[in-house]
């Protein structure tokens, strides 16, 4: 029986349960006969029964909108995450279904993450589309842009209602003011202003209740951790106040009960930026490597008394930086509900590791971390079976992403480049000026020395989004996009296209050129990406997978360019990178053109195809022998075989005298 809000029973659950089992054995059946059939009749290929999508029963309506959005295969990922997701039973009582079980999404950048938990939930919706129930899954993303985004894919799935305002079925909380340009883009806000929103003005309409009327039952609701807290707190006020509180309407009544009654499902993608899990892991490892250092104290103080010798100097005490909880905890333990244990909880993210399992483990009060959830991984990558630790620790990049960098060299940007106003700053503002223009002189240059235009995403570091763009668009380029303006081309490109009065013939000048900051990388799907370039090494592994990611995907080729700089140490940040991922740049990558000599024309109309051979740059050339000495020898040889280098020893002097004499031809 279903109930007003529009959600439906527990007995037309469990005929949803029943309906899947059924579908799944018939699949069996199906697939088992087709593949038993005469060999008169293998010549001519069975058609796949209608309900399925590749060997996934996700039911007639769904199967003919994938295939209609050329999706003729689920992927390795998407294929372990239904089972695993769909899967449900009851203890006791079979007509009852339980809780379904929670999932861990560890799969590279490109291999369909999204799509891997919606479908499945989408599948096992017990009404439907237009039976679901206001908010019955909740999806938390770290940025607005990610939510929009996750919109489009619904909106494949559950087509928008066919009237005048086209209404979504995921509803992107804040979506309206991220594309006028008023909303807070990130979840990264404090966590100290727990109580702003309550202290709002009686002349003034709460933020959480402007969410909730825009609502309108949409069953998907998405959004930063932040504003669905004050979507959440509104509901629960208003439920509590209906009573005393005369400004609240029915309508609003009746969608904030439907929320708090609803919700059977809560995702979290890139759960491990919404949890701050590298921040956690620093946390962690400080606090060890304390034990420890006070352990070692301890013994050489002992030791100290017993020889009678004076006491070893104390170490210089260091403040902890304690990783505060996040806006993302506090969602998930102020939402007004009577446990987490009766949601399922579905975690996605390229980068997983053992912290992040620890966190999800202690915020669900489980036992163990697998108790809290099931690791989903795609199995098809060879390179997890790899003997070769290269390949393994590759695996969170797509595979057929190619990496390469570049060195910026400062010092060719002299003084007399500098404008009569940037001439008057101090020492420190010079430099830094001199950095930005010579990191940008290097990022024009390596891109305009491809081979093909393809378009591209350039995350600027600290120069900062509005900096590159406007030097792009002086240069030449017509479409320079941010994160405002994703789908068009930017309004200040007409006016420096016509100023500059560019020729139509050159093919980067509309080629699409997206300036997007670090913080929004996750999760970011922009359509035919060829290059990414880093104008700065990222601070974690970690970060370097999700930015290098957005290129590379669904198993089409792509190409990441960080530019470094040695005097700022950032070749040793790199080479850390290069070193946990197992990156490896190829020759005809690695030697990029000269970069570092003289600027080619500003604009695109007398663009010089430049053929000299640059020099390669090393990532252990800084190293020191004993550090060389400290790395394993099958470290030692394939870093030589990676230039190219043959040894004919594998013993560690040589293999480092090797490498040695390598760097010295620099």
């Amino acid at each position: 029986m279903a109930r007003d809000d529009g959600t439906v029973g527990t007995q037309n659950g469990a005929k949803k349960e029943d309906e899947i089992i059924q579908l799944l054995d018939e699949a069996d059946s199906q697939i088992s006969a087709s593949t038993t059939t005469d060999n008169a009749d293998t010549e001519a290929p069975k058609k796949s029964p209608s309900f399925l999508w590749g060997t996934l029963p996700v039911g007639p309506v769904l199967a003919s909108r994938l295939y209609a959005s050329e999706r003729p295969t689920p992927t390795a990922v998407q294929l372990s995450a239904f089972k695993i997701i769909t899967a449900a039973g009851s203890k006791n009582n079979k007509k009852v279904p339980t809780r379904r079980s929670n999932a861990i999404i560890a799969s590279p950048t490109g291999t369909g993450k999204t799509l891997a938990y919606l479908l499945p939930l989408l599948a096992t919706s017990p009404g439907g589309q237009h039976g679901e129930g206001t908010g019955g899954v909740l999806i938390v993303t770290p940025t607005i842009e990610l939510a929009c985004q996750i919109q489009r894919e619904v909106d494949a799935l559950w087509p928008p209602s066919e009237t005048e305002d086209a209404r979504s079925s995921l509803f992107a909380v804040g979506a309206d003011d991220f594309n006028d340009g008023s909303a807070s883009d990130s979840e990264d806000e404090d966590e100290d202003d727990d109580d702003t929103d309550e202290q709002a003005s009686a002349d003034k309409i709460p933020p959480g209740r402007v969410i909730l009327r825009s609502i309108q039952q949409a069953p998907i609701i998405a959004g930063t951790p932040k504003m669905l807290r004050m979507l959440y707190k509104e509901a629960e006020r208003i439920s509590r106040f209906s009573r005393v509180d005369t400004t609240i309407t029915r309508e609003e009544l009746a969608t904030s009960r439907a929320l708090l009654s609803n919700l059977r499902a809560i995702v979290l993608d890139e759960a491990d930026r919404l949890l701050r899990t590298e921040a956690v892991a620093r946390e962690t490892a400080e606090r060890k490597e304390r034990k420890l250092s006070q352990r070692v104290l301890e013994e050489a103080e002992s030791l100290a008394l017993d020889n009678y010798t004076p006491l070893p100097p104390k170490p210089k005490k260091r403040k902890l930086i304690v990783a505060r909880q996040t806006q993302t905890e506090l969602l998930l333990r102020d939402l007004p509900i009577p446990s987490l244990d009766n949601v399922q909880i579905v975690c996605a993210s390229a980068t997983v590791g053992r912290t992040m399992r620890r966190q999800l483990m202690q915020i669900l009060g489980a036992t163990s971390a697998d108790a809290a959830a099931t690791l989903v991984v795609g199995e098809e990558d060879a390179r997890v079976k790899s003997k070769n630790a290269e390949k393994r620790k590759s695996v969170l990049l797509p595979e057929k992403l190619q990496h390469s960098f570049c060195v910026v060299d400062i010092d060719s940007v002299g003084d007399e480049m500098l404008s009569d106003e940037q001439s008057e700053m101090s020492v420190a503002e010079k430099n830094e000026e001199r950095m930005i223009q010579a990191t940008i002189r290097a990022l024009w240059n390596t891109m305009t020395s491809m081979e093909e235009a393809k378009p591209i995403i350039v995350f600027p570091g600290k120069i900062g989004v509005d900096r590159v763009q406007r030097e792009l668009l002086a240069r030449g380029l017509e479409d320079v996009r941010t994160l405002r303006n994703l789908d068009g081309l930017s309004p200040e490109a007409d006016i420096q296209v016509d100023m500059l009065q560019m020729n139509d013939e050159h093919d980067w000048k509309s080629i699409p050129v997206y300036i997007i900051g670090e913080r929004f990388a996750r999760g970011l799907d922009l359509a035919d990406v060829g290059y990414v370039f880093l104008l700065t090494p990222p601070s974690s592994a970690a970060g370097y997978a999700h930015m290098a990611g957005r290129t590379g995907r669904r198993g089409l080729e792509g190409m990441a360019i960080t530019l470094v700089r040695p005097k700022n140490n950032e070749v040793q940040r790199f080479a850390a990178i290069a070193e946990a991922l197992g990156l490896k740049f190829a020759p005809s990558l690695a030697t990029l053109p000269d970069v570092l000599g003289e600027d080619r024309d500003h604009d695109l109309n007398s663009r010089v195809e430049i053929e000299t051979e640059s020099k390669v740059t090393h990532p252990w050339a800084n190293l020191s022998e004993s550090s060389l000495k400290r790395k394993k020898n099958s470290e030692l040889l394939d870093y030589l075989t990676n230039y190219g280098v043959e040894s004919e020893s594998s013993m560690k002097a040589d293999l480092v005298a090797a490498i040695q004499k390598l760097h010295s031809q620099d």
